[in-house]
């Protein structure tokens, strides 16, 4: 996410849904939308999911190849975030609803229903208003930074990854970083901007917590190796991988690199940040990556092109090929398209274009491109179909704010 003030438990399988059984859905089932009908009529933004969530099975019916309307949620919605397991989003007046799986407390209200597709609101002590979400979250567990930059977490936190002492938290605790304005998180390590300084805590494994070692923590450890004077104005993060966006548009990754995740010409892990190599200053980054056969990161550069590295066997680095590259790769965007934002999940990518129209490539076989094709793979962006102002995907789990 940028800057602004505002598990082992889920290892391969991580981009399946939930529960080992056939279980019927606990919530109010969310409505679809024809991508070709007025969004909202009120003109308030709507806010969509689609794709699949969770890691321990199926959940009948909950598969969506199309985006569909989230219902239950009072307020104008300003950001959205997801984890493999769930859904987030914040209003206008710092309050954040959640949608999904529950059997941990990922819903933050006390409860944990199997699932529920009706938004239900976070649960926050009273006074509290949050300011901006982590994006994307750790699996099955969220993260919130309030208006005063105290950073608060709930859900799983089974290896120490929200920065607590836990097993599971069904509504939100105060974690202990102050002058909090970056986080993001994803399988078992959360990162944050605390003080212009970055931290991390959880599972180690791949020398994703960036302190020099495998070692794991609960406790926030300091990253170590950016460059002294560095302006960290964005992090993020997947499955065993971290990265953080300089001032000056460069940008360091660091963890798991079987795939060439971290783009340095190698596929070594690497448990210090070490800098990706790219013609022109970098404007946004997203890394993806639900699993140990998957992990990629797709960036746009300041000249307008998009590059994309790492795991490409679902054909998410958008080239055209299933390929994958530890070097970056210029993603083959549609002639007369410009994309403006780009996300990853799993196998898949995403990128909005200036007209707020969503393309999607990479893996489909959960419908996360969202298209409605049957088609498994897509080696190129394709038109989704609808506008949107804001996309973010874990795993096969897709959720979509409309413009």
């Amino acid at each position: 996410m940028t800057r602004n003030r505002s598990r082992k438990f889920a290892a391969a399988a991580c981009g399946l849904v939930v529960g080992a059984l056939v279980i019927a859905a606990c919530g109010t089932s969310a409505t679809s939308v024809s991508t070709s009908a007025p969004e909202h009529a009120t003109g308030d933004a709507v806010v969509y999911r689609f794709g699949v969530v969770g890691n321990r099975g199926k959940i009948a019916q909950l598969e969506l190849d199309k985006p569909t309307v989230v219902t239950g949620i009072s307020g104008t919605v300003v950001q959205i975030a997801t984890s493999n397991s769930d859904g987030y989003a914040l209003t206008s007046d710092g309050a954040v609803w959640a949608w999904g799986v529950g059997g941990y407390g990922e819903l933050g209200n006390g409860k944990t229903p199997a699932y529920d597709t009706n938004a239900v609101q976070v649960d926050f002590p009273a006074g509290i208003r949050i300011s901006s979400l982590a994006n994307p979250m750790p699996f099955d567990g969220a993260l919130a930074i309030d208006t005063h930059g105290d950073v608060w977490g709930w859900g799983l936190n089974g290896a120490g990854d929200l920065c607590l002492s836990g097993l599971t938290e069904t509504r939100p605790r105060q974690i202990a970083l102050s002058d909090v304005t970056l986080a993001t998180g994803a399988r078992t390590h959360s990162l944050f901007d605390s003080s212009g300084r970055i931290y991390a805590c959880g599972d180690g494994e791949g020398g994703v917590l960036g302190d020099g070692s495998t070692a794991s923590s609960s406790k926030p450890v300091a990253v170590i190796g950016l460059p002294t004077t560095a302006n960290v104005t964005s992090l993020t993060s997947s499955w065993e991988g971290s990265g953080a966006l300089l001032g000056n548009g460069t940008y360091y990754d660091w963890g798991y690199n079987s795939s060439g995740q971290l783009g340095n010409g190698s596929r070594t892990n690497s448990d210090v940040p070490v800098e990706v190599k790219l013609l022109d200053p970098v404007r946004q980054i997203f890394q993806g990556g639900s699993g140990a056969k998957n992990g990629q990161t797709i960036t746009i550069l300041s000249n307008g092109s998009v590059w994309a590295w790492g795991d490409n066997r679902q054909g998410q680095l958008g080239e055209g090929s299933r390929t994958s590259s530890d070097v970056p790769v210029r993603v083959d965007v549609p002639a007369g398209v410009t994309f403006t934002k780009v996300n990853s999940g799993g196998y898949s990518c995403y990128a909005i274009d200036t007209s707020g129209r969503l393309w999607a490539w990479g893996g489909n076989d959960n419908g996360q491109l969202g298209t409605g094709s049957a088609a498994l793979v897509e080696t190129k962006p394709v038109d989704v179909g609808v506008n949107l102002a804001q996309v973010s995907s874990t795993a096969s789990n897709v959720a979509g704010l409309s413009r």
